[in-house]
C-alpha cells in the first residue's frame, strides 16, 4: 500500500498538469468563441440602426418630402453614409468601421474594397442569404448585410432617363438595376485586436482562478494522501486480521468451533494417498425432538458436549468436523485397515451412547446412527449413503458396500419424473375402471377409477411406477385433477356409482379442494361419487378430513376409508369421521384362506362396520375360494382380478 501511495504521489503532478492545460485550452477556445459571437451581435445591432436610418432618409426623398437639389444632396444615403460611417468609426471605443458600399458606387467614397467585394459576390451567388460574416482577415471581422433593389430603389437606379433630373445631371453610374439585384452592402468591420484585448483579460482572470483552484486541490490531495499513509497501515492490519477471521469462518462451525463441511471437502480433495482414506458420518437420532422438547439453547449445548466427547475420543488421531444440523464427521488418513476403522468408530459409538448428557438440570440420553466409507470415491457421498441406510434400517452403524448404491434408483426416479411430466403435459393421465361386486345382489354395482399413463405408442404405465415420484415432486394434485375430470366425464351418462382415490395431500391442498367442489357443482348426479381416502397415509389432523367430508356430503357423495387395517386404524376416529364404507387392506385379504389371524381380523372389521351401519369392501380377491370365504363372513362388496381387471371400459358381467 505504501509503494502504491508513492507511485500515486508521483503521478498526481502530471495529472494536475494535464488537467490544468486542458482547462486553460478549453477556456482559451471558449473565449475566442465568445469573442466571435460578441462581434456578430455588436455588428447585428449596429446594422439594424444603419438600415433604419438609411430607410428613413431614403423615404424622405422618395415621398418628395425633400426635393432633390444640390442643397439637399448631403442627406442622400449614398452621400451621407460615408460621412456617418466616418464619424462613427472615429468615435467608438472598439474602433468599429461602418460603411455603405457598392461595386458600382455613384460616390467614390462608397466604393467596396477587396473584402467587401467578396461579401457582395457572396450575396450575388447566395440570393437567399441576408447576412455575411468572415473571420479570415487577421486584422478584423467582416460583417455585411445585403442591400437589394426594391421598387422604391428603381426610381433612382432604374433606366437613367427615368431618374430624377438632378440625379441624371449629377451622376453617371448606378443605373439599369433590376428588381432584386444586389445594389450594395452595409459593411461593418470589427478590429480583432481591440476585442482580443478585451476578452484576453476575461480569459486571464478565469485561467488564473482555475490555476489557483487546481493548486489548492493539488496540495490538499498531497496532504490527504500523506496523512492517509498511517491510516492505510492501520487498515491493512485490520483487513488482514478480518480476512484471516473471515477465512476461518468459511471453514469453521460457529457453535462448536470445529472445522465444517467445506473444510472436510477440501481436506478430502487434498489427500494425496487415495488408498488410505476413512470417513465416518455420525448423526444424532431424533435431534429435532430434543430441540422441540427442551428448546434450541439446550440443543446447542448438547452439540457442544457431543463435539467435545468425540474430540476427546479421537485424541488427535484424524480430524473431527461439525457438519450442518446434527451431524459430525471423523476423517482419518492413517494406515488403518477398513476393519480397524470400523471397530474404532463402533467403540466410539458404544461409549457416547452410554453417556448421560446434563444440561440445565436435565439428564438426556442420546442415540446415534453412523455411516462409514473407506477408500471409496466419492468418499463423502458413499459415507452419506451408508448413513442414510443406517437411519432407514434403524441400525447403529453401517459400512458402505456397493450394494447400497442408490444411483440406479435415482436414475429410475429421474426417468419416471420425465415420463410423468410428459404425461401431464400431453394429457395422458387416464382412468381405468375396476368392477366392484355386490355379494348380496350377485352383480357388479360400482367401479373404482384407477390412474394409468397411456402413452402415444399405446403402452400403459401402472401407478406403482409414478405415484411415489408424483408425491415427491409435488405433481400429485395434477393426477387427482385429471382423474376427477375424466371420470366425471366418463360416468355422466351411466347409472353406476364410481369411486376416486384421494390422499391426505389432496385434502390439505386448497387448490385441489376448490377444483373438486367446482366439479361436483357441475356434475348432475354427485350422489354417485365415492371418495376413497387412503388410510395407509398417516393422518395428523383429523379435523381437516372432517371438514372435507362434511362439505362433500352436502352434495350427497359417499366416503370410503381405503386400506383399512393397514396399521394406523383408530376406531374412535372412524366413528368421528362418519364414513360410509371400509375397504379392507389387501395384506389381510390375500391370506383369508390360509391364515386364521387374518380371517379373525376381517370378521372383527365386518362386525364393527355392520354395527355402525357401514359397508365393507374386500380388495385383491383373486380366486373363488377367497370370494366364498368373504361372502360367508358377510363382506358386502368384493373387488379384485377374480371379479375383473382394471380396463378403459366397463366389465359389467360376472358369473361366480
Amino acid at each position: 500500500m505504501y509503494s502504491l501511495n508513492n507511485r500515486f504521489l508521483k503521478i498526481i503532478p502530471l495529472i494536475f498538469l494535464l488537467i490544468g492545460i486542458s482547462k486553460i485550452t478549453y477556456i482559451y477556445f471558449e473565449s475566442k468563441e465568445k469573442e466571435e459571437s460578441f462581434a456578430k451581435k455588436e455588428a447585428d445591432v449596429l446594422n439594424s440602426y444603419v438600415i433604419q436610418n438609411r430607410n428613413y432618409y431614403q423615404n424622405l426623398f422618395i415621398n418628395e418630402t425633400i426635393d432633390f437639389s444640390k442643397k439637399t444632396l448631403p442627406a442622400l444615403p449614398a452621400f451621407s453614409s460615408y460621412l456617418i460611417s466616418k464619424e462613427f468609426s472615429q468615435n467608438n471605443p472598439l474602433n468599429l468601421s461602418l460603411s455603405t458600399v457598392s461595386d458600382r458606387a455613384r460616390n467614390s467614397n462608397n466604393a467596396a474594397d477587396a473584402d467587401e467585394l467578396k461579401a457582395i459576390e457572396f450575396f450575388k451567388t447566395n440570393s437567399d442569404e441576408e447576412y455575411y460574416f468572415n473571420s479570415e482577415n487577421p486584422i478584423f471581422y467582416q460583417y455585411a448585410s445585403v442591400l437589394k433593389v426594391t421598387p422604391v430603389c428603381l426610381k433612382c437606379h432604374g433606366p437613367k432617363e427615368s431618374a430624377p433630373t438632378f440625379i441624371q445631371q449629377s451622376y453617371e453610374n448606378a443605373y439599369d438595376y433590376k428588381l432584386g439585384d444586389v445594389r450594395g452592402i452595409v459593411s461593418i468591420k470589427i478590429p480583432k485586436k481591440e476585442l482580443s484585448d478585451y476578452f484576453f483579460i476575461s480569459f486571464f482572470k478565469s485561467a488564473l482562478y482555475d490555476l489557483i483552484l487546481f493548486l489548492f486541490l493539488f496540495f490538499a490531495v498531497i496532504y490527504l494522501i500523506r496523512y492517509s499513509k498511517k491510516i492505510n497501515e492501520t487498515l491493512e492490519q485490520k483487513v488482514e486480521a478480518k480476512t484471516h477471521e473471515l477465512k476461518n469462518s468459511f471453514f469453521q462451525d460457529r457453535l462448536t468451533k470445529l472445522p465444517n463441511r467445506l473444510k472436510l471437502m477440501e481436506d478430502i480433495r487434498l489427500t494425496l494417498d487415495k488408498e488410505s482414506r476413512h470417513l465416518a458420518l455420525v448423526n444424532i437420532d431424533a435431534f429435532k425432538d430434543i430441540n422441540d422438547l427442551y428448546g434450541y439453547d439446550v440443543g446447542d449445548e448438547i452439540l457442544k458436549q457431543v463435539s467435545a466427547k468425540i474430540l476427546k475420543f479421537c485424541n488427535n488421531v484424524g480430524s473431527v468436523y461439525k457438519l450442518p444440523n446434527d451431524e459430525f464427521a471423523i476423517f482419518i488418513t492413517e494406515k488403518f485397515s477398513e476393519d480397524e476403522f470400523y471397530k474404532t468408530i463402533k467403540k466410539l459409538l458404544e461409549k457416547i451412547n452410554e453417556i448421560k448428557f446434563s444440561v440445565e438440570d436435565q439428564s438426556i440420553f442420546i442415540s446415534f446412527s453412523c455411516g462409514i466409507s473407506s477408500n471409496k470415491d466419492p468418499l463423502l457421498i458413499k459415507a452419506n449413503t451408508a448413513l442414510q441406510s443406517a437411519k432407514s434400517t434403524s441400525k447403529n452403524i453401517v459400512l458402505y458396500k456397493d450394494s447400497l448404491d442408490v444411483k440406479e434408483q435415482i436414475t429410475k426416479n429421474i426417468d419416471a419424473l420425465l415420463v410423468l411430466k410428459e404425461a401431464i403435459a400431453k394429457n395422458q393421465i387416464t382412468p381405468y375402471f375396476q368392477p366392484i361386486y355386490n355379494t348380496k345382489r350377485k352383480k357388479i354395482e360400482k367401479y373404482e377409477a384407477l390412474a394409468r399413463i397411456v402413452r402415444d405408442d399405446g403402452s400403459v404405465i401402472a401407478p406403482f411406477a409414478f405415484l411415489d415420484i408424483a408425491i415427491k415432486s409435488k405433481l400429485y394434485p395434477e393426477i387427482t385433477k385429471a382423474m376427477i375430470s375424466k371420470s366425471f366425464e366418463f360416468f355422466k351418462d351411466k347409472e353406476y356409482e364410481f369411486s376416486i382415490n384421494l390422499s391426505i395431500l389432496d385434502i390439505q391442498n386448497q387448490e385441489t379442494l376448490k377444483f373438486i367442489f367446482s366439479k361436483l357443482k357441475e356434475f348432475t348426479e354427485p350422489q354417485r361419487v365415492i371418495f376413497e381416502i387412503l388410510e395407509s397415509h398417516k393422518i395428523d389432523d383429523y379435523e381437516e378430513i372432517k371438514s372435507f367430508i362434511t362439505e362433500v356430503k352436502k352434495y350427497g357423495c359417499k366416503i370410503a376409508i381405503d386400506d383399512f387395517g393397514s396399521g394406523y386404524s383408530n376406531f374412535s376416529h372412524i366413528l368421528a369421521l362418519k364414513v360410509d364404507c371400509l375397504k379392507i387392506d389387501a395384506s389381510l385379504v390375500k391370506y383369508i384362506t390360509t391364515d386364521e389371524n387374518s380371517k379373525t381380523i376381517i370378521k372383527t372389521i365386518v362386525s364393527f362396520a355392520s354395527n355402525l351401519g357401514l359397508k365393507t369392501i374386500a380388495e385383491f380377491v383373486e380366486d373363488s375360494e377367497s370370494l366364498k370365504t368373504l361372502e360367508d363372513i358377510g363382506v358386502d362388496f368384493i373387488q379384485g382380478y377374480y371379479i375383473g381387471k382394471p380396463s378403459s371400459g366397463l366389465c359389467e358381467d360376472f358369473n361366480a
